[in-house]
């Protein structure tokens, strides 16, 4: 019988695990080790790197043992996350911008800048609650060129210079993530927007992906303005 036995030194969501465990079997100790866990945002998702220093104790077991184990475990976690992203009712869109990571944070997180572009060509925004933290709500009237009011309500979820996580809690209902990534001198932003229903996917793919794709162009408008 083996025995795993670990403990959380540091968590950092969306960041880094750090954290120390034993590996016994039965009575024998078989190993002492010290893992970290980094995960990068990337253009194709996400970068996983896992650093393990160990202490292997009479024989038992070997430090390529031990490597090849852990290939092993990421290679079942890749085909896990493969098979359930599947399921996912998932929109990505993909942008270099010319503007630094601050800058293209500050058009996202700043009120006044972020009610100039976003939605798709020909909305205009008035907002009425924008609270800008972890469990904060946002809410404000999208407003057609049609001359139509749509009301939005969003709660944040994460709110980090590299991620922005949010759900928009007016039918349909999605989680939306934007990551930021330092990219030749600028910087890649990647736009997913998850709906929890096949139907809404179904429905809406369509419109949203013509939709975002306009948002993203406004955003790049306001963040040529306001670098000059």
């Amino acid at each position: 019988m083996y025995t795993f036995e670990a403990y959380y030194q540091e968590i950092v969501p969306n960041e880094r695990l750090v954290y120390t465990y034993s590996l016994d079997q039965g009575e024998a100790r078989m190993s002492v080790s010290i893992a970290t866990i980094e995960l990068q945002p990337t253009s194709e998702g996400t970068k996983l790197i896992f650093t393990e220093q160990g202490t292997f104790f009479d024989g038992h077991d070997t430090p390529e043992q031990r490597e090849q184990g852990t290939k092993e475990m990421l290679d079942l976690l890749g085909k896990s996350l493969g098979e359930s992203s599947a399921d996912n009712f998932e929109i990505v869109s993909r942008r270099k911008l010319n503007a630094p990571r601050d800058l293209v944070y500050r058009a996202w997180t700043e009120p006044e800048l972020l009610a100039q572009w976003w939605g798709p060509n020909g909305f205009t925004n008035t907002f009425h609650t924008f609270d800008l933290r972890p469990g904060g709500i946002w809410e404000f009237t999208m407003h057609g060129p049609n001359g139509a009011d749509y009301p939005n309500r969003n709660v944040f979820h994460e709110i980090g210079p590299e991620c922005i996580v949010l759900r928009h809690e007016t039918r349909p209902n999605f989680i939306l993530t934007a990551t930021f990534e330092d990219a030749d001198g600028g910087t890649e932003i990647t736009f997913r927007q998850t709906f929890e229903t096949e139907d809404d996917y179904t429905k809406l793919k369509p419109i949203c992906e013509e939709a975002n794709e306009q948002n993203l162009d406004r955003l790049g408008s306001v963040l040529k303005r306001i670098s000059q």
